[in-house]
């Protein structure tokens, strides 16, 4: 059995899940209720349906239960190379995401060029569904379901 402790790629992994995906979907769904506040009269536009976020203290437990835990070296071999590649794309976009939040707040809402807007989305909807994939390889090497959106 590994200790999870020695693997640093698992650690960022779970960190990011845990973490920045949720600060970002969190920023997310703020910057969308302001948007629907200001366009009320639209009702009948269709939004997406955003996951829903745990309580922080459920969260921080599962985490904690991750960070503990012992996980089969032969899963971990086995599902390695993908859990680099998904943690460098969400470094990525990470990346992305806050350089277009920096232009979006240089530039004002007002102001904003569609393409800053585009590329936050981009980045944004990106680093979700990174984020799942992560999840889901993460709970083929614990064997256990993980949610943390």
């Amino acid at each position: 059995m590994l200790d999870p402790v020695q693997i640093p790629i698992l650690l960022k992994a779970i960190d990011f899940v845990f973490d920045e995906g949720r600060k970002i979907l969190e920023e997310r769904r703020e910057r969308r209720r302001k948007m629907n506040d200001a366009s009320a009269q639209n009702e009948d536009q269709a939004l997406e349906v955003e996951p829903a976020l745990p309580e922080p203290e459920r969260a921080k437990e599962v985490k904690q239960g991750l960070l503990a835990a012992k996980i089969d070296d032969i899963l971990w071999r086995d599902h390695e190379a993908e859990v680099q590649h998904l943690v460098r794309l969400l470094e990525t976009y990470s990346r992305n995401y806050h350089l277009a939040k920096e232009q979006y707040a240089k530039w004002g809402s007002a102001l904003v060029p569609p393409i800053i807007v585009n590329n936050m989305t981009e980045a944004e909807k990106s680093m979700l569904e990174t984020l799942q994939r992560l999840e889901d390889v993460l709970s083929k090497v614990y064997e256990k379901d993980i949610k943390s959106q």
